[in-house]
């Protein structure tokens, strides 16, 4: 063998940061802690539309945190109007309309990634023009809510 094989000395190295960051990939992250990476609103949604996480910046947009809306449907965490009508959250004649579901819908069953697709929400207290962008991550879909200008 050549040197410097039989040499035990460190030949390479890595930032702390990114010591971090590569430990975390090799031992797993939680859905909570892959998601505080993120600086804006992102939700996990199974594929009935319930959420089963969210990051701060979500939590920072719905006004609540992840421990009220964990497990709820979508529409109910996002509090739209339309939720709370009789029918429930994606029961409603205006469910299969919904922008936000349909992205969402979509993207779960056929693994098709969508990109900053232009919705309102019609929340009680106004309603919100946002971009929505979904990406299947096994049997979750992970939904970015943006503001839309």
């Amino acid at each position: 063998m050549k040197p410097p094989l039989r040499d035990g000395s460190l030949t390479h190295g890595m930032c702390k940061a990114c010591g971090d960051h590569f430990a975390s990939q090799w031992t797993g992250l939680t859905y909570a802690a892959y998601l505080e990476r993120f600086s804006f609103p992102v939700v996990m949604v199974e594929g009935e539309g319930r959420i089963v996480a969210m990051n701060r910046p979500a939590c920072d947009f719905l006004g609540r945190g992840p421990a009220q809306v964990i497990g709820l449907l979508g529409g109910e965490a996002l509090e739209c109007a339309r939720a709370r009508l009789p029918e429930g959250c994606g029961k409603t004649v205006h469910c299969p309309t919904c922008t936000i579901r349909r992205t969402v819908t979509h993207t779960h069953q056929s693994g098709q990634a969508m990109d900053r697709v232009p919705a309102r929400l019609a929340r009680s207290d106004r309603p919100h023009d946002l971009l929505v962008s979904t990406v299947r991550e096994g049997q979750l879909v992970r939904v970015l809510i943006e503001p839309r200008a």
